[in-house]
C-alpha cells in the first residue's frame, strides 16, 4: 500500500535562514521543529525534505559544500530521535545570477514546480494526495498544489501572503502546522477523531445496497405476476369495449350496453391491480 508524507521546505520551516547556508555551523533548528516532526512520525507520515538550493548555481557553495550541511541536519535530528529523514534539493536556477554554467538552467525540480515532489514520490511510493506540502513560501504552496498534496503555509504574518493559489491551511509555526495535519489526517493512517463513525458507514451501505436488490427482486415479481394479471385484464377490456361499440353500429344496442358497462368493469379492475401492487 502507497504511503503518505509530509514534504517539508528547509530554510525558515526547519532551520533558521540566514541566507544560502555553506557551513555545517550555521545549522539551527528551529523551535519546536523536533516536535513537530515527531508528531508527523506518530501519525504515520514519512517526512520529506524539499528546498530550492540556488545557492549551488549561485556559486556560493557546491555540492560538497551542501552534502556537508544535510549532513549536519541529519545529525540534529538524529540526535533528538528523529531519523531517516530524506533530503531532496535543486542546485538549478536560469538567469544571469546563475554563474556556474553547469547549473544554469530551468528545472522541473524547482519549486514552484512540483518535480522534487513527483520524483520523491515515484522513489518510495507516496500517495500524494493523501501527503502533505508545509512551507514559508508561495513555492512551497504552488509546488504542494501542483502536486496534488494539501498545503499549510507557515508564517507569523499570514497577511503577507500574495500567492496565486491559497493554501489549504495557515500556521504560525511548523509546531503548528503539524498540528493541522494530526487533525485534518485520513483514516488509512493513524485514526481520526471520527474513525468512529466509519463501521455505521459501512453498515448503512449495506442495508442500503441490501434493500436495493430487494426492490429488484420485487419489481421482477411484479412484472412476472402483477403486471401480467393487470395487462390481460385491460386487453381484455379493450377487445370487450370493441365487441360493444360494434352492437351500436349493428343496431344491437340492448345487447351492447351490457358489453360496455363490462369493458368499464374491467378496465377500473386492471387500474386497481397496478395501483395496490405499485411499490411506495
Amino acid at each position: 500500500m502507497s504511503e503518505r508524507a509530509v514534504f517539508v521546505d528547509r530554510d525558515n520551516t526547519l532551520i533558521e535562514d540566514p541566507g544560502f547556508i555553506n557551513h555545517p555551523a550555521q545549522v539551527k533548528l528551529l523551535p519546536g521543529t523536533v516536535e513537530a516532526l515527531r508528531r508527523l512520525r506518530a501519525c504515520g507520515y514519512r517526512i520529506i525534505i524539499v528546498s530550492n538550493q540556488s545557492g549551488v548555481a549561485r556559486g556560493l557553495l557546491d555540492e560538497e559544500q551542501l552534502a556537508r550541511v544535510h549532513n549536519r541536519l541529519r545529525k540534529l535530528l538524529e540526535a533528538q530521535g528523529v531519523v531517516g529523514e530524506a533530503i531532496h534539493y535543486c542546485p538549478y536556477l536560469d538567469g544571469e545570477e546563475a554563474v556556474v554554467e553547469k547549473y544554469r538552467r530551468d528545472s522541473e525540480l524547482r519549486k514552484p514546480q512540483p518535480g522534487m515532489l513527483l520524483e520523491a514520490a515515484r522513489r518510495r511510493d507516496i500517495d500524494l494526495p493523501r501527503s502533505w506540502m508545509i512551507g514559508d513560501r508561495v513555492s512551497d504552496i504552488e509546488a504542494g498544489a501542483a502536486a496534488r498534496c494539501r498545503t499549510v503555509l507557515v508564517s507569523p504574518d499570514r497577511s503577507r501572503y500574495n500567492g496565486r493559489i491559497q493554501p489549504d491551511h495557515m500556521a504560525s509555526s511548523l509546531l503548528e502546522a503539524a498540528r493541522i495535519v494530526e487533525e485534518h489526517q485520513e483514516t488509512s493512517g493513524k485514526p481520526r477523531r471520527d474513525s468512529a463513525e466509519e463501521p455505521d458507514r459501512k453498515l448503512l451501505t449495506e442495508i442500503r445496497d441490501a434493500v436495493q436488490r430487494q426492490q429488484r427482486r420485487d419489481n421482477q415479481d411484479d412484472f412476472s405476476l402483477v403486471r401480467l394479471i393487470g395487462s390481460l385484464m385491460q386487453m381484455l377490456a379493450i377487445v370487450v369495449a370493441l365487441w360493444g361499440v360494434v352492437g351500436i353500429f349493428g343496431g344491437q344496442h340492448v345487447a351492447a350496453i351490457p358489453r360496455l358497462g363490462l369493458a368499464i368493469f374491467l378496465q377500473i379492475l386492471a387500474f386497481t391491480i397496478y395501483i395496490v401492487r405499485r411499490k411506495p
